[in-house]
């Protein structure tokens, strides 16, 4: 029996990735990201999946890219527990209100 799936979601980073994430190779993020970028979607191309992902490889964190770089944030926020031990923290929100996104105001 088969059973179809598609590949949503984060993609393991492989460690030149978490160093350079993690400062240990400064001033080499870009070149890391690229070269997971294009490794990860070589992977999935390699397997025939008709899904194609960047694995999230460029985001710092699943839950939390899309107010990564905001200055009315700060780490404290609420921590969410996964069923395999680990932990993602939330920011916390120390001033006025996010904007909307310019696409989204057009809409």
């Amino acid at each position: 029996m088969q059973i179809p799936t598609e590949p949503i979601g984060s993609i393991p980073r492989p460690p030149y990735l978490l160093d350079a994430m993690n400062g240990a190779a400064s001033g080499e993020l870009q070149a890391a990201t690229d070269r997971a970028l294009r490794e990860t979607i070589d992977l999935f191309e390699a397997t025939g999946s008709p899904v194609i992902s960047d694995g999230e490889q460029s985001k710092p964190s699943f839950a939390t890219y899309p107010v990564h770089g905001c200055v009315n944030i700060e780490p404290g926020g609420v921590i969410i527990p996964f069923a395999d031990g680990h932990t993602r923290q939330l920011p916390r929100l120390t001033a006025g209100l996010f904007a909307m996104p310019l696409m989204l105001r057009a809409m």
